[in-house]
């Protein structure tokens, strides 16, 4: 198996969260990169050797700097730990305010999940197919059908034709009122449209399916819901940790 960087693929959140503390950017790029005439600093990206920090001087010129960790991380929880302890080092050299004390930024979080949710890091190599389709558990397919096959033929019976289902089913019409088929459908086949939008952008998103995958998935995922997601989901985890998972 190839040895992937165990911090690039959570790059997209962490430079996200961290772009919208300014301070904390721009006394890392005056103290570790030795910047002293930078006026403004972006958190670009980060991985297990260390962060890349776009900075602006004040000619307006904008330049990178890559600042290295000194002993490189080898799991995400090192990640919060080390970039606080660098800023901090900075700040108090530089003698500026801590920008990193108090309660996390609401921005910063918002951007963060939305960075997280919406990436696409492909590694270099990978030992996962890019290119690939994953069926839905069979049970969850079963019962799934089942839900949505009883849904679409409640919602329009009549009272005088539940009456005349067998008792088995007849008793089963029975557990919910009737009034609630309809809407429940309507609500159920509304969710698996959404999740199949969703699946359809996140597979072009990646770029990593052909056409015939692109659409088994979004399929999969109109007809079978979050079964179809989770394994979707599954592939992109698979994917950026460079593991492959039962």
């Amino acid at each position: 198996m190839v040895n992937q960087d165990p911090i690039a693929p959570h790059s997209a959140g962490i430079s996200a969260y961290m772009s919208v503390h300014s301070a904390t950017n721009l006394a890392y790029v005056r103290y570790f990169a030795n910047q002293e005439r930078a006026v403004s600093a972006t958190f670009k990206s980060i991985n297990a050797s260390g962060f890349t920090v776009e900075y602006e001087l004040i000619d307006g010129s904008k330049h990178d700097a890559f600042i290295t960790f000194e002993t490189p991380l080898t799991k995400r929880e090192q990640i919060r730990p080390v970039l606080e302890a660098m800023a901090k080092e900075a700040e108090e050299a530089l003698g500026m305010p801590s920008s990193l004390a108090g309660p996390p930024p609401i921005a910063a979080i918002a951007k963060s999940i939305y960075a997280t949710a919406t990436d696409a890091y492909t590694p270099p190599t990978s030992d996962v197919p890019l290119d690939t389709f994953y069926y839905p558990n069979g049970g969850l397919i079963v019962a799934i059908t089942m839900g949505m096959g009883i849904l679409y033929y409640y919602k329009g019976l009549s009272q005088a034709q539940a009456n005349e289902l067998p008792p088995a089913l007849r008793q089963l019409y029975r557990v919910i009122p009737a009034h609630w088929y309809r809407p429940l459908w309507n609500v159920a086949a509304g969710l698996h449209v959404a999740e199949a939008v969703v699946a359809f952008g996140t597979c072009i998103h990646r770029g990593w399916y052909s056409t015939g995958n692109v659409l088994k998935w979004t399929i999969s995922t109109g007809l079978f819901g979050f079964a179809s997601m989770k394994k979707l989901r599954l592939h992109g985890r698979q994917v950026r940790e460079g593991i492959k998972q039962d």
